[in-house]
Order: structure tokens, then C-alpha cells, then sequence
């Protein structure tokens, strides 16, 4: 949330940072390490060429790409100019989808995917007329989002074990920029078959097991919440807070360099 509301953009390379620390305490293995860098550091290209292209409060460019007056593609997009501060400005907004995509993938990292259902099923209870009721999502949506988010380490685990195939069948990596984009192509295809099909066999084992059968469902294990819930939920709720307090004070909104 609050890598929508905050926009100055030191607060949003502030607000990346103070997810790692959870990443020192979980101690993830080398392998995965490379595979989150490798997708943070293609993010951070991405935004920053993009904004560098196409940045509406560009002024002045750095140098031209295509001139005006090259063959078809002058005329047809007025020419394409690299400016710096749209680098710098990407470079910066790349901070906000990372830190959502961290704070992501810490969650699943620590927690069990039924958990997580559990979780967004029974958000809290109440008890009314000497019954309780159990406020949270209908559990379909809840196994939605928890699937899709499921995937994230799934794809960072396929790419890693595809960019090593692709290597050891001779696939060269390192070179300019052209060669690492031409290579890309070898591992995004396999990459979206692989995710696909595993798809696929979700949707065909939730229908074996009977999902929507029943309306009411029961759970084995009911979620409590202990100490180190409550430290945490603090921790949580202090640091929103003081982040919404910040974007209403002057330093919400998406702030051009």
C-alpha cells in the first residue's frame, strides 16, 4: 500500500530497503538469491529504459536514438531520444513494483500456502447473538490470489534451472546488450510454457478434489495468533501509519524528477 501512496522518490528506495532486513532473517539459499537479483535487475532495466524513451516531462534529451529524418521510422514516431532524467526517474519508480514484489514473495516464503488461504478466508471473528462469524474473503478468490502469488517463487526457481540449461547447451550470455536480449528469448518461452502447464495441473487437481463441493468448509488446523503475531501486526500498523502520514504531509503521488 504504501508503495502507492508515496511517491518522493528517496522514500521509495527507503521503503525497498526495509524489506531486506526480513530477507537476512530468512537466510534464503545462494540459488534463490541469483534468481531474485536476476528479476530485480531486469525490472530496474526495464523501467529505467522505458522512462527514458517515453518520459512526459522530458526537456532536453541526452542523444538521439532514431533521427526525424530516418527512412519510416522517423516519420512515423517523430524520433526517439533517450533522456536522462526519464532514466532517472524510472530508475527510481522501479523501487515501487520491487518492494511490493519482495514484501510478496518474504510472505510465501514464510508461509504455507494453506496457511495463506486460511488467512485470507478468516481475516478475524466476531461473535454475535452467540455465534461466530468469520469475516474474510469467499474462498475461491482466497485460493485465486494465493495461487497467483504461489507463482512468483515457481517462476524464479523455473528461470533459474532454465537459464542453466540454456547455458550448458551453449547459450551465451555475455556480450552487449543485443546478445542479452536475443538470449531472453530462450528462456521467456520455456519459462510461460513451463508456468502454463503448471497452471494446468492446478486447475485439474482442485476439480479431483472436489473444490466448491461444499459451501462450508471446515479446516484441521485454526489459526491463532501468538507473540511474535502481535510484534509484528505492531510493527505493521506503526509503519503504515507513519508512511500514510508522510503522503498526506507532501510526499504522496508519483513526483517527476
Amino acid at each position: 500500500m504504501l508503495s502507492v501512496v508515496l511517491g518522493t522518490p528517496y522514500l521509495l528506495v527507503a521503503l525497498f530497503f526495509s524489506t531486506l532486513p526480513f530477507w537476512f532473517i530468512l537466510k534464503p539459499a545462494r540459488s534463490r538469491i541469483k534468481a531474485i537479483l536476476l528479476v530485480f535487475g531486469s525490472i530496474m532495466v526495464s523501467f529505467t529504459l522505458s522512462q527514458a524513451l517515453f518520459y512526459y516531462w522530458a526537456k532536453d534529451p541526452l542523444f538521439i536514438l532514431i533521427p526525424p529524418s530516418f527512412l519510416l521510422l522517423g516519420p512515423l514516431t517523430g524520433g526517439v531520444y533517450f533522456y536522462a532524467d526519464g532514466a532517472v526517474y524510472g530508475l527510481y519508480q522501479s523501487f515501487r513494483f520491487m518492494t511490493g514484489l519482495s514484501a510478496a514473495m518474504l510472505m510465501l516464503a514464510t508461509t504455507h500456502p494453506s496457511r495463506l488461504i486460511s488467512g485470507f478466508v478468516r481475516f478475524f471473528e466476531i461473535k454475535i447473538g452467540g455465534k461466530n462469524y468469520r469475516i474474510g474473503l469467499p474462498y475461491e478468490i482466497a485460493f485465486m490470489l494465493s495461487s497467483a502469488v504461489s507463482f512468483a517463487p515457481t517462476m524464479l526457481e523455473e528461470s533459474g534451472i532454465i537459464l542453466n540449461a540454456m547455458q550448458a547447451r551453449g547459450l551465451e550470455l555475455k556480450g552487449g546488450i543485443c546478445r542479452k536480449i536475443k538470449a531472453m528469448k530462450y528462456i521467456l518461452v520455456p519459462l510461460v510454457v513451463n508456468v502454463l502447464r503448471a497452471g494446468r495441473k492446478l486447475a485439474i487437481a482442485a476439480d479431483a478434489r472436489g473444490f466448491r463441493a461444499n459451501r462450508h468448509r471446515t479446516y484441521v488446523n485454526e489459526l491463532k495468533l501468538k507473540r511474535n503475531d502481535y510484534v509484528f501486526l505492531a510493527y505493521t500498523i506503526l509503519f503504515t501509519v507513519t508512511g500514510l502520514y508522510l503522503s498526506y504531509a507532501g510526499f504522496g503521488g508519483t513526483v517527476p524528477v
